[in-house]
């Protein structure tokens, strides 16, 4: 049955940094990556999407990569952090629209107190991820 529904308290396992090197071959860089994210729908629920939570605690961050298949989206739920696209930075905070076209190097630093959580979305349910650090 399609689930048209889903609250993010629904959420039971939240992936992490070993989950990451899973889903990239392996690559070891990824053990410096702080980054926590669910998808609330993914490959068991959509044919053409992928989106969720991400959370990246302070003074942590997202590493440099890109992803050549898929553009991808966030948008600051709480906290700040810097964001990187391609060669623009800025600081961002709740209520600002992050757009990184497909092939677009992004990565992100948490600069707050508290957690930094965003939402994330892809235009497909599959995309492959290359690290730039």
């Amino acid at each position: 049955m399609m689930q048209y529904f889903k609250h993010v308290d629904e959420i039971k396992d939240w992936n992490d940094t070993e989950k990451a090197l899973y889903y990239t071959g392996g690559d070891k860089r990824w053990l410096k990556d702080k980054l926590i994210w669910q998808r609330l729908f993914g490959p068991e629920e959509s044919d053409d999407l992928i989106f969720g939570i991400a959370k990246l605690p302070p003074g942590e961050g997202h590493l440099l990569h890109h992803h050549d298949d898929a553009p991808e989206l966030y948008f600051i739920l709480e906290g700040r952090g810097i964001f990187t696209v391609n060669d623009e930075t800025r600081e961002c905070d709740p209520g600002t629209g992050i757009y990184m076209p497909a092939g677009s190097k992004h990565s992100v630093k948490n600069t707050g107190d508290e957690m930094l959580v965003f939402f994330f979305a892809y235009d497909r349910p599959h995309y492959e991820t290359t690290l730039d650090e």
